[in-house]
């Protein structure tokens, strides 16, 4: 087996427990190869509007599309789930996603919580926690593309404006364009 090089090593020092503001004790870590299933999982959890909301479209699950959406190399790409149960009966309660925009300095940012999760916290600490990665790697801030009936994740992005982010907006078709530029 050969080395899977700087890039691919599992940067284990990303883990941490936190508590949401509803008090739920959650587990944040990089996504890892063998997350396949369990994010497999995790997606058939959401509903059709979260799905929408999350790929702009709906999809079809299958393994090849969940193993390209597991397999980050924690450099260009950085997946974080927010996890909570035993650690041999972990469930995925969200995933926030990064793709760096390397001529930018930036990344491009996307979350999704499942539905019987959502407004408890989860995505906030994982933005939280993906702004803090992306800062200690240099990154100059955020962009997301969200839907004007995404309330939720609208909701999430202007908690922090103002604190973690200078947030510049703009709409078309339907959807928010947001440039967030970390202060």
């Amino acid at each position: 087996m050969s080395d899977p090089g700087p890039e691919r090593a599992y940067p284990q020092d990303l883990e941490t427990w936190k508590v949401t503001k509803s008090g739920l004790k959650i587990f944040l870590r990089p996504i890892k190869l063998g997350d396949g299933p369990r994010y497999k999982v995790f997606l058939q959890s959401l509903s059709d509007q979260s799905v929408y909301f999350k790929f702009f479209r709906l999809i079809r699950l299958t393994d090849d599309f969940v193993a390209r959406l597991v397999d980050a190399d924690y450099v260009r790409e950085m997946v974080i789930f927010a996890l909570a149960g035993e650690e041999t009966e972990e469930r995925v309660l969200g995933m926030g996603r990064y793709i760096l925009n390397k001529d930018e300095g930036t990344a491009e940012v996307y979350f999704a919580v499942r539905d019987d999760h959502q407004n408890l916290g989860i995505g906030r600490e994982l933005l939280l926690h993906l702004t803090r990665v992306a800062r200690k790697r240099g990154l100059k801030g955020f962009t997301a593309q969200v839907m004007v009936d995404n309330r939720g994740m609208l909701r999430v992005f202007r908690s922090f404006e103002g604190k973690e982010f200078k947030i510049r907006r703009t709409i078309e078709a339907g959807i928010f364009y947001l440039d967030m530029e970390f202060l």
